[in-house]
């Protein structure tokens, strides 16, 4: 038997920063948050370096969020000319938003309006057990 999955809420602070009433606590910085997935997560991982001229990579991610550093990742790997050929992104998270919530947090960053849509397009039902997108 499955848990039930609790999807997150989505709420924002007075500037607009997703926030989490739940858990006390903002998504991301108010100012520069692609900019910090891109830092932290591909650049700290060395992302872009480690997938180049392989067949497979695979990221496994605690915590998808908003999934900015998913759509972060896609956007780096889409426009690296060495890139693998297939790159697998693994993301767990026991609160995951709505496709309609994504939809909206992600229209802070319309550079990523495509790859939104189209993970959007794709966003599995909230039930429980697993999904493939």
């Amino acid at each position: 038997m499955y848990e039930r999955i609790e999807p997150a809420q989505l709420d924002t602070t007075a500037d607009g920063t997703p926030y989490s009433a739940r858990f006390g606590d903002v998504y991301h910085t108010q100012h520069g948050a692609l900019g910090q997935s891109r830092h932290v997560f591909l650049e700290g991982n060395q992302l872009p370096h480690r997938w180049q001229r392989k067949s497979r990579f695979v990221i496994l991610e605690t915590g998808f969020g908003l999934g900015l550093n998913f759509l972060a990742t896609w956007a780096a790997w889409r426009e690296d000319p060495k890139r693998c050929d297939r790159l697998h992104f693994i993301s767990i998270e026991k609160h995951p938003f709505s496709a309609s919530d994504l939809a909206v947090a992600h229209r802070r960053w319309p550079e990523l309006a495509t790859l939104s849509a189209r993970l959007c397009a794709q966003w599995p039902t909230l039930t429980p057990g697993h999904h493939r997108l």
